[in-house]
């Protein structure tokens, strides 16, 4: 397992201050003292892990197109060593080099995107890569097989957007999907239909400001830190998942480090249920 930063947020369409991701998600873990136990899955995660945090790719200022380039190199050369890659973001720009060598490994995976926004807009071409836009081209690229979003509410993108993104097979629940149905059989729903290879991508914003005000695009009315954390176990324990990032921690915009606690957990959450499914075997 390798962790890798890329800290960069000039595919941001807000407010900047992703690029101090990696360093604040990883600084969260000094509040860990000990071992990586965990005491609700009862699994020690270095028992079964070997995890290297390579650092961050180096970046560029104002090159957006150059360090994305400088990322995906990084990743290939990573997925050649191991399987399952860690990515912390930087913006969610990152997504796209990102899979394009997580599928060059694997295979298009099955692809489960946590956010507020759907990330879909077609952009054009002065902006053909930002956060906004990275889904689109992922799918654009053939790099996944099936795509699932979970969280999405706020307003936009156009209904024209949505019908793509339907024609082109994204299934999607809105926040009020999940009020009515429960994130819980959301998620089931999730690993009863995703086949091969799984990749979670975790927009920090998915979690409702309150749990996580450090974002650069804050939606109101989003999910708890608990039902994330929940929601990525379950995933891990019962599919095949290969790789995750978390992005759109902005540390500038964060209260007693709240976003980057959280964020860090996502990490450890899927570090302890991927121990946890290989000590089962």
């Amino acid at each position: 397992m390798v962790v890798l930063g890329v800290p960069i947020d000039s595919g941001t369409g807000g407010r900047p201050g992703a690029r101090f991701g990696p360093e604040a998600i990883r600084g969260a873990s000094a509040l860990i003292a000990g071992n990586l136990y965990h005491v609700g899955l009862e699994t020690e995660i270095f028992e079964y892990l070997r995890i290297v945090d390579v650092g961050d790719v180096p970046v560029t200022p104002g090159q957006h197109e150059r360090n994305l380039d400088a990322a995906e190199k990084w990743v290939r050369e990573l997925m050649s060593v191991t399987e399952r890659v860690v990515v912390l973001g930087g913006d969610h720009s990152v997504l796209l080099p990102v899979l394009r060598a997580v599928a060059d490994a694997h295979g298009p995976v099955s692809f489960v995107h946590w956010d507020a926004h759907a990330d879909t807009w077609d952009g054009g071409p002065e902006h053909l890569l930002t956060h906004a836009t990275a889904v689109r081209r992922v799918i654009e690229e053939g790099l996944t097989n099936q795509v699932f979003q979970i969280g999405l509410r706020g307003y936009g993108p156009s209904r024209e957007t949505f019908a793509w993104a339907a024609e082109n097979g994204v299934e999607h629940w809105t926040m009020m999907d999940v009020e009515e149905t429960g994130l819980r059989d959301i998620v089931q729903q999730v690993i009863s239909t995703a086949t091969g290879k799984v990749y979670l991508s975790i927009d920090i914003d998915v979690l409702d400001p309150s749990y996580a005000p450090g974002t650069g695009t804050p939606e109101p009315g989003g999910l708890t830190s608990r039902e994330l954390l929940a929601g990525i176990r379950d995933l891990v324990r019962n599919t095949d998942v290969v790789g995750m990032d978390v992005v759109e921690v902005a540390p500038p915009y964060d209260h007693a480090d709240v976003t980057a606690l959280v964020a860090n957990r996502c990490v450890l959450e899927f570090l302890a249920a991927t121990a946890q499914r290989k000590a089962a075997g």
